[in-house]
């Protein structure tokens, strides 16, 4: 039983984690329909997060 309710909390973490990602990487330009990259955009916080994410979403998945 507590493997379920361990499964169901990383449920909504992954949900919030992807829903961060897409905003970050909108907000970068970097996706959606009209993408323009904002100059720079891998040296910034946002793209760091990105990268953070990424890797927290690995080990949810994994």
């Amino acid at each position: 039983m507590e493997e379920n309710q361990g499964a169901k909390e990383e449920i909504p973490e992954l949900e919030k984690l992807i829903k961060e990602k897409i905003r970050l990487a909108k907000k970068l330009g970097i996706t959606g329909e009209d993408a323009s990259p904002v100059g720079g955009y891998e040296l910034t916080d946002e793209f760091k997060r990105m990268k953070e994410i990424d890797l927290r979403l690995w080990e949810l998945v994994k």
